[in-house]
């Protein structure tokens, strides 16, 4: 077997192996064994040291600054979290209270479902309010107003 076939073998395991392995690293030293392998094929590298060297090289080179722009589009970024982010897309809904508020804590529904919510202010049942906080499973709520409408 000619000796480019190993580079390019040994280049598709590590190819192949980054679905296993996940985590985008062993996937450059993959690229850099098939790089390797082919100009080994074309005739280019003839010396097993240059053949190392390039191989290091590119794995190194590539692992440093294409994994960093290939994770962030793969992968995604994170992002801290502000205060006033609101995931589920309540905040500024309307709810409805299911019963008057006592200590300032109570429960309202919201689409079908019952919250458990907090206000500052006295609330009655039936009362339409608006959510203006969501924090796990708590609701902070106020009247609804038409003129924030």
């Amino acid at each position: 077997m000619p000796e480019y076939s190993y580079w390019i073998i040994a280049g598709l395991a590590l190819v192949i192996a980054e679905f296993m392995v996940s985590g985008l690293v062993v996937i450059f030293f993959g690229v850099a064994a098939l790089v390797v392998g082919s100009l080994k094929y074309l005739g280019l590298l003839d010396d097993t040291v240059w053949e190392l060297t390039l191989f290091a090289v590119i794995s190194l080179l590539s692992l440093v600054f294409v994994r960093r722009f290939l994770n962030d589009k793969l992968m995604g970024k994170e992002r801290a979290r502000t205060g006033e982010e609101d995931s589920a897309g309540l905040i500024g809904q309307r709810a409805t209270v299911v019963a008057p508020f006592t200590n300032g804590s109570g429960s309202v529904t919201y689409r079908g479902a019952r919250w458990q919510a907090q206000s500052s202010q006295t609330l009655e049942a039936g009362q339409i309010v608006r959510i203006t906080q969501h924090d796990g499973l708590w609701l902070t709520v106020e009247p609804w107003t038409d003129t924030s409408d």
